[in-house]
């Protein structure tokens, strides 16, 4: 039998349990073609062709689609308790290639007690670790939605300013990134990072805001990267009805749940399911909150354009290079 090769973001958070509950319940649901799961970073490189499905940031989904690589959706997958603007802002060309699994947020957190209700990053003056090396477009096109003119320049140089200055930006990439230990630490009292962080922190009250890339007191689009799964597009017969079922698991409660407790554990995920919202928040009052924030429609789908691949980390290498330059 013909296995189902699975292209996923390596960098999903707790990837392998991600593998391991999937392929359990498709096991679970009778099914016995093989899986084979193949790591794939969907920031830097396209997939294979070879793909059956993918897992990866809706920001790559219009260059993944004009590529060639997905199946347009068919409407039997259930999406009525996903959040709805998750599903209609990840549609091309409003058709629907991808199911929404998890999204996630640049949060500004810190402890309650030192919450000094900052509305936005120029209300910080505290020196801030900033993962600016590997999150600097992400941090643009927020910033850029809201101001849409240069006056974006005023928030990279204030970032700059935060972590210490430029001689900051050459080691500020998530994988030398240290702001869970200069939070923990006490040296920072302010953490901009991802809500799955907070599982590495000590037990606490803390307050959780999606970070607001501007000067105004509200953020006037707020943008989310969010995790999509799709099909491949030469997927067809038995091994589509499999893919769709693979699809279909991915959106019940059940699964969701238990990607976001592991062992009895908080993961502090963002999932699209709205359903598992009310179950995690009774191990941790703070999903009844995050819950609140993910429910606007106004809420956005980062996403980039056909040309992601050629331009992305070639517009982020010139704007560090200009950030290093600029005073």
């Amino acid at each position: 039998m013909i296995p189902i090769k699975i292209y996923y973001y390596y960098d999903f958070t707790n990837t392998d349990r991600f593998c391991r509950e999937l392929e359990r319940r498709f096991r679970e649901t009778g099914h016995e073609r093989p899986l084979e799961f193949v790591e794939w970073n969907c920031y830097h490189e396209e997939p294979g062709r070879d793909g059956d499905i993918f897992i990866y940031d809706a920001v790559a989904l219009t260059a993944l689609v004009d590529k060639g690589y997905l199946h347009q959706l068919p409407e039997i997958i259930d999406t009525s308790r996903i959040f709805s603007w998750t599903v209609d802002k990840s549609k091309v060309r409003k058709k629907t290639y991808g199911i929404p699994v998890m999204t996630c947020s640049n949060a500004l957190i810190c402890r309650r007690k030192d919450d000094r209700n900052i509305r936005n990053i120029f209300d910080l003056h505290e020196r801030t670790a900033i993962p600016m090396k590997s999150m600097l477009m992400n941090y643009y096109i927020q910033a850029f939605c809201n101001y849409q003119n240069d006056s974006v320049v005023k928030v990279f140089r204030h970032l700059t300013e935060l972590m210490g200055g430029r001689e900051y930006l050459a080691g500020s990439s998530l994988s030398e990134y240290d702001g869970v230990r200069r939070f923990l630490s006490g040296e920072c009292k302010y953490f901009l990072g991802f809500t799955e962080s907070l599982r590495l922190f000590e037990p606490d009250d803390y307050v959780v805001r999606f970070a607001n890339f501007s000067e105004y007191d509200e953020d006037q689009m707020p943008l989310f990267m969010t995790d999509l799964a799709s099909m491949g597009n030469h997927v067809r017969e038995e091994k589509l009805l499999d893919c769709i079922d693979l699809l279909e698991i991915m959106t019940e409660e059940e699964f969701v749940y238990r990607l976001c407790v592991e062992d009895g554990r908080l993961q502090y995920m963002l999932p699209t399911h709205t359903g598992v919202y009310g179950r995690l928040a009774e191990l941790d009052p703070l999903y009844g909150e995050l819950y609140t924030m993910l429910l606007p429609e106004e809420n956005g789908v980062i996403r980039y354009g056909k040309t992601f691949y050629e331009d992305f980390y070639k517009r982020s290498d010139e704007m560090l290079e200009l950030l290093k330059l600029t005073e």
